[in-house]
């Protein structure tokens, strides 16, 4: 069974911790958190991961800064990311499809469909 790294940028703290235990209670994903977009894009360009979950709300950097500036880098394009968000403007979805977002989830969501979102984007991109 193939180990996958994820990182999720969350910075409401019920929300984050929502998504980890999700996310820990699948044994083949191991799991980082971060609570700022500018954070997360340095982690990224250091170490990798196999796929994003990122919040569109964060500080210093929003998710779809992150999300461009990622799939900018011929490096990161390949990483898939899962954006959601609580805003409820009627084009949120297409601004983070152009952004670069391999997918988009409106919060509140169900935890399976966070998993199974998470498993589609996997299955993906390392089939």
């Amino acid at each position: 069974m193939n180990t996958y790294r994820i990182y999720v940028a969350e910075d409401q703290p019920l929300q984050s911790e929502l998504m980890r235990a999700a996310l820990e209670s699948q044994e083949n994903y191991q799991c980082e958190f971060f609570f700022d977009g500018l954070e997360l894009y340095r982690r990224v360009q250091v170490d990798p991961p196999e796929l994003l979950v990122i919040d569109i709300i964060l500080p210093s950097l929003s998710g779809l800064a992150v999300t461009r500036l990622l799939k900018f880098h011929d490096y990161y394009s390949k990483i898939p990311i899962l954006v959601i968000s609580s805003i409820t403007e009627h084009d949120i979805k297409e601004q983070s499809m152009k952004a670069g977002a391999d997918k988009f989830m409106a919060k509140p969501f169900q935890v399976h469909d966070l998993l199974d979102s998470i498993e589609e984007l996997l299955t993906k991109t390392h089939s």
